[in-house]
């Protein structure tokens, strides 16, 4: 979805996509932060640009720096990141 231009509206859904978040704005790729728990399992913090503290993550779990991750701005007001959402741009 590279070709995707900031200002473009999209349609988000949740991780797992079993449910609509709403629709909203693509701002751009920016760097987020995520870490692997030892139990597999994917986290990141709400906003994700910021790398978590070590009091935010179990220990053992290993911090990953990603850079060009979608930014999206929900009509809600809340702001979601390519790595906790997939999205779509709307037709």
């Amino acid at each position: 979805m590279r070709n995707i231009k900031p200002g473009t509206r999209v349609s988000v859904f949740s991780g797992d996509q079993e449910r609509s978040l709403g629709d909203g704005i693509y701002q751009g790729d920016v760097t987020v932060y995520i870490w692997a728990n030892p139990d597999g399992s994917i986290s990141s913090m709400t906003y994700a640009e910021k790398p978590p503290g070590k009091e935010n993550i179990y220990p053992g779990s290993r911090i990953s720096k990603i850079d060009k991750n979608p930014k999206i701005l929900l009509d809600s007001g809340q702001v979601v990141y390519g790595c906790q959402v997939w999205w779509t741009p709307k037709q």
